[in-house]
C-alpha cells in the first residue's frame, strides 16, 4: 500500500504538534519533558526522511 506524502506529513506533524503541546503542560515532570523532547526530536528527523524520499534527488516522486 502506497501512502501519500502529504498524508503522511500531516500525521506526522499532528503527532509532534500533540507532543509539543504536553510539553506546555506545567504539571508535566522535569523527566516526562525529556523524553517528551526526544519523541518530538525523532517526529522531526521522521518528518525530514519524508521529505528526502519524497523530493529524492529533485525529482518529485508522486
Amino acid at each position: 500500500m502506497k501512502m501519500n506524502y502529504l498524508e503522511i506529513k500531516e500525521k506526522l506533524e499532528a503527532a509532534r504538534q500533540e507532543l509539543l503541546m504536553r510539553m506546555d503542560d506545567q504539571n508535566v515532570s522535569g523527566r516526562e519533558k525529556e523524553t517528551l523532547q526526544k519523541k518530538i526530536d525523532n517526529y522531526e528527523y521522521m518528518i525530514e526522511l519524508t521529505e528526502m524520499n519524497h523530493f529524492e534527488r529533485g525529482n518529485i516522486i508522486s
